[in-house]
């Protein structure tokens, strides 16, 4: 990881992976890729459903043990195959009504990195107001999106789009 800290209003991390951006870009954008990596290892992935055009809805249930801990949401901003992928990112606890909603934005910008491999930027912004309303989801999010690349590498690499 580079950058801010978790406790800042933005976090950004580089990673370079073993798969070429088209693979990379995909499985940001394909269900059943998104499964595979979507979520930190504590969680399990539910259902994903992603309508992959601007404005098209993004999203992922998650639970843990069995027991639902609420989901992820948002809505396509920018999508330029396969440089760059923008999108706003909800947090929604188990009670939306109750305004357990934090609206963030992800930037993701690929680009190749030599030998087949992409360098990948995520940056994960305005969590200003969700350091105010959930300080413990902030400090996940860094460890979160570690975990998640670490995750999507294996998926580029061992799933359909890694095969194709």
């Amino acid at each position: 990881m580079s950058g801010p800290s978790a406790s800042d209003v933005a976090i950004r991390i580089e990673r370079i992976l073993r798969a070429p951006p088209t693979r990379v870009f995909r499985a940001f954008l394909e269900p059943e890729l998104m499964r595979q990596w979507i979520a930190p290892d504590d969680l399990d992935v539910d259902r994903v459903v992603v309508d992959p055009r601007v404005d098209g809805a993004i999203e992922v249930w998650h639970s843990r043990h069995g027991e639902s801990t609420g989901k992820f949401e948002g809505r396509f901003v920018r999508i330029d195959p396969p440089r760059e992928l923008v999108y706003r990112w909800a947090f929604v606890g188990t009670e939306p009504e109750k305004g357990e909603y934090f609206d963030t934005l992800v930037t993701v910008r690929l680009r190749p990195w030599g030998d087949g491999r992409t360098q990948v930027v995520v940056v994960h912004e305005r969590l200003a107001e969700l350091r105010r309303g959930a300080p413990h989801i902030v400090e996940r999010i860094v460890p979160g999106w570690e975990n998640c690349l670490d995750k999507l590498e294996r998926a580029v690499l061992d799933g359909p789009a890694g095969r194709s």
